[in-house]
Parts: structure tokens; sequence; C-alpha cells
């Protein structure tokens, strides 16, 4: 059998990109005879990370998932055994509830790492479910309700919380029902009177989770991920979208179409004579929103801007926006008339013009692609204008 030594030695290396001869059976099994009390809160070298960060990041053991879990489990386990007490690693140290809460010389906790992976292996689900049931077992021993979101509220040293790495994952990798599951979890471990809800943590930068999924996911993953978040984070209308989320997840929205879509947007210039090829060198996404807002803000006739080329990308960009301006016209609604049954229209310029700070720019793109749309009349006869007295006045995006 392997020793523990072992163990430290091939996860202390486990960055490096050549396959293990290590079995997850070879390391679980040296874990569950080792008589070393210390193994969970160790850490490894200068980068202070545990095993189970080291666990969590390691894409080259073979092996069963069932002795992959089972790894994770005993690490975590014997952590929560010893929470509390106080053992010599390098140095005298008080441990916490569990090692899920350690965080490494960046800050970052085991769970930092594992949503955070490039590459989300298929096991995802069952480490969430594994998680979860540890948690509750912290929550048993401290006869409390909240520590699924104590975790998901650690922050980095960019005050990043593990939901904020969930989002920044490569390519929105991970899977919804991963993402769902975690989500929930938030909302029925709510409650505690000294926690916000973890949705609702900003990082060093203002951005809220919802933002960075806003701007980080491909075009296919955007509509699956906002409804998740939309759909867990206040079934209550505790929170108004209006005035969190609305203006800035439809910005970053914006500009990922504009990231996504370049081809269409320079044909866009170039119909309609703004910023020739020269002028657009070296110029930024958000600075390009900001001249298509300008441009949009000084254009005295719609009639005369050709939308053409943007017409079909946008047909597709339309049912993400509306996903975050249905629940921003549901939460206005219900905190100005105090009601969750006002009715709210399926049309989208309608909807817009339910939700105050919507950015008017936005709006005008909504326009250019169905300039009907601001004189029709929707399913309750009501045209856009009927909303807008409606909802409650707010400082509009200029």
């Amino acid at each position: 059998m392997i020793r523990l030594e072992d163990v430290f030695e091939f996860y202390s290396k486990s960055s490096s990109l050549e396959p293990s001869n290590l079995t997850w059976k070879e390391i679980l099994e040296c874990l569950q005879h080792s008589d070393a009390g210390d193994f969970a809160y160790a850490t490894i070298g200068t980068s202070k990370k545990t095993l189970l960060h080291c666990h969590f990041t390691s894409s080259y053991i073979t092996g069963e998932d069932n002795d992959e879990i089972a790894v994770a489990r005993i690490l975590i386990e014997r952590s929560i055994d010893m929470g509390g007490s106080t053992v010599q690693l390098e140095e005298m140290q008080e441990h916490g509830d569990s090692v899920l809460t350690v965080s490494d010389h960046n800050g970052s906790t085991p769970l930092h790492d594992l949503f955070g992976r490039s590459f989300i292996p298929h096991s995802l689900i069952r480490y969430v479910e594994l998680i979860i049931e540890m948690s509750a077992r912290v929550d048993e021993k401290r006869k409390t309700s909240f520590y699924w979101n104590e975790l998901m509220l650690q922050q980095d040293e960019g005050d990043n919380t593990p939901l904020h790495e969930m989002c920044m994952a490569e390519n929105g990798s991970i899977e919804y029902l991963a993402v769902s599951s975690v989500l929930k979890k938030c909302n029925d471990a709510w409650g505690s009177r000294c926690l916000i809800h973890p949705l609702l943590q900003r990082n060093s930068i203002g951005d809220l989770p919802i933002h960075i999924a806003c701007e980080c996911f491909e075009a296919d993953a955007y509509e699956q991920w906002i409804e998740a978040f939309v759909g867990f984070l206040d079934s209550d209308y505790k929170v108004t979208y209006d005035t969190v989320f609305t203006w800035q997840c439809h910005r970053r929205i914006l500009e990922r179409f504009i990231e996504d879509h370049e081809t269409e947007f320079e044909q866009f210039w170039n119909d309609n004579n703004w910023w020739s090829s020269e002028e657009r060198e070296d110029v930024s996404v958000q600075q390009l929103c900001g001249c298509l807002q300008q441009i949009l803000s000084s254009n005295k006739r719609m009639d005369d801007i050709d939308w053409s080329s943007l017409r079909t990308p946008f047909d597709d960009l339309l049912p993400k926006l509306r996903v975050l301006l249905e629940a921003a016209a549901k939460s206005n609604m219900y905190h100005t008339h105090q009601t969750q049954e006002y009715e709210i229209s399926l049309e989208s310029v309608h909807l817009a013009a339910s939700v105050p700070n919507f950015p008017t720019f936005i709006l005008q793109m909504m326009v250019l692609h169905d300039q009907s749309a601001l004189l029709r009349t929707d399913e309750h006869d009501r045209i856009p204008l009927h909303y807008a007295l409606v909802a409650t006045p707010g400082n509009q995006d200029p």
C-alpha cells in the first residue's frame, strides 16, 4: 500500500501534465489506514493548499468515480471531526468547522477551486451532493442551519465567492443540474439573521455572480444560467430586480453580444457610415457599447438607421433579455402594487417599459428591431406607454 507521504508528494506535483501512476482506490486506502491525525488540514508548500484543494484540481488520476468521491469524503469528514481543535502542523493553528473553509495563499477555498475549474468532471453533481451532506453535518454539530451559505460567502483575495468562480468557469461548463442544486440550497439555507444571500455578495469591483454570468458564457449557456439565477434568487420578490440587476445585467449581455458578433457590427457601422475601420482599431467592447449608446441617443430619426445587419443576431438575443425583463417587471409591479398578480406583458418592448432604470439605448435597439412595437397593443390591450406610466419612476439611463 502507498504511504501518506506518497499522496502528499503526488498532490504537490498535481499541476504536472503527466498522467499519474496512482489510482483513486490506492489514495483512498492510504487515507483510510493512516494514523496521522492532521492530514485533512495539512497544507502543501508555499501555496498553502490542502489536500482537498489539490484533489478538486487534479485531472490525471485514474479509477472509479465512487473512489474519487470517497477520497473527498474522508478528507472532509476527518476535518469535521477535528473541527475546533488545535494541532501542530507547521505552527499552532486552530481549525474551523471543516477544511471547506480553509484558504490558500490566494484566499481561495477548496470550493473556489472546484467551481472554478476549466475542466469540470462528470461527477460534479455528486460533489455538490457530498458538500450539501457535509454542510448539514456541520450544522448538526453546531446546531445551526446555514453553514452552506457560509461556504458560499467565503471570499478570495479578489473578494470573489465560489459562486463568482462558478460563473467564470470556462464556457459555462458546469452542468445546469449542478447549478440548480447549488442555488436551491442557497435559498433553503437563507434565513440567518447575520448572513446575506450568497447571490447578493459583491466582489472587489462590485460585481454580483449574475453580472459575471451575463458576460462569461457562450451564447447557448446564457439563457439557461440566467434562468437558474433568477428562478432561485427570490421567489417571494424580496429583492427588486430593477434596482439590483437589470441595468448591469443587460449591459453585460449587450457587451457580450457585440463581442460575439464582431462581423455583423462591422457591417452595421459601415451601413450607417459611423466609425471607419481605422477608428475602430484597438477600441474595447465597453467603448463600442458607449459609442453605440451615444449614436442611438443622438439620432433624431430611427427610420434613418439601417438595422438589417443586426436583425438576425438580435433575434437570438431577445430571449436572453426577456428572462431578466420578466423578473424585473414582476418584482417592480409587486413592490409598486403589493401584489404578485398584476398583469405583465408578453411583448419585449412592453416589458422593457415596465422596468425603471432599464437602459434607454437597449430599448432603442429593441424598437429598431420592431418599430411597430411602440404603438402595438398587447394581449391586455395596452401599449408600452401604459406600462411606463404604471412603473415606479426612476432615474433613467441617459
